[in-house]
């Protein structure tokens, strides 16, 4: 069953609202997402639904908050069948709240990790100030391509130190590993990360 994840992006200058649009746009191109394209609602959209979707999401915040909201944007995309296209997104959103010096509120109430299931960044960090990827699984991530084989990604902090980011290379530790076909290379970001593992991918199999 696809699971909905709901995102706010707030305190964006109303002179920004293009640049932020133009820049997740660009991101959001960048890579082929499963179910659905993700998208961002805000005060100059021109479609009925975003329309409405942004101004009941702008009521629904100021209800809960009397003094007032500094809502820029809000959104939701539906994931189903690929744990990427969620982190995907995350990574996205972090880039937007660090670009923009916002704040990016990511609400995934479905997501088999407690603690992945809320997560709030302001200018690209946690409230605790530590980097996003700290709280990331440690584990691999299996990106499950459509003829039925599976790329590996490993996260910055993986178990094990044969895909994991070694001590020191990466101050931040947010490069990320993957395996395809039995080879390995690593990116400085999931994005990149994930772009260079397909296109190794398409290139084996253009060759096979």
């Amino acid at each position: 069953m696809a699971r909905v994840i709901h995102v706010r992006v707030r305190g964006i200058p109303a002179d920004d609202r293009d640049r932020l649009q133009a820049r997740f746009t660009e991101l959001v191109i960048g890579r082929e997402w499963r179910d659905q394209l993700p998208w961002l609602a805000d005060a100059g959209s021109t479609g009925l639904f975003h329309q409405l979707f942004f101004e009941q999401a702008l009521a629904s915040d100021r209800n809960d908050d009397l003094r007032g909201s500094d809502l820029s944007a809000a959104g939701f995309i539906r994931v189903a069948g690929d744990e990427t296209d969620a982190l995907a997104l995350v990574f996205v959103l972090r880039d937007l709240s660090e670009r923009f010096s916002c704040r990016v509120g990511i609400r995934d109430p479905d997501n088999p990790i407690a603690k992945l299931r809320v997560v709030d960044l302001v200018n690209g960090r946690l409230a605790d100030q530590r980097a996003l990827e700290s709280i990331l699984v440690r584990r691999p991530i299996f990106k499950r391509m459509r003829d039925g084989n599976r790329i590996e990604m490993y996260p910055p902090r993986a178990l094990g130190s044969a895909f994991g980011t070694m001590e020191g290379a990466d101050g931040e530790r947010r490069a990320w590993s993957f395996l395809v076909h039995g080879m390995r290379d690593s990116r400085p970001s999931f994005l990149e990360a994930e772009a260079e593992a397909i296109r190794m991918w398409r290139g084996l199999r253009f060759l096979e």
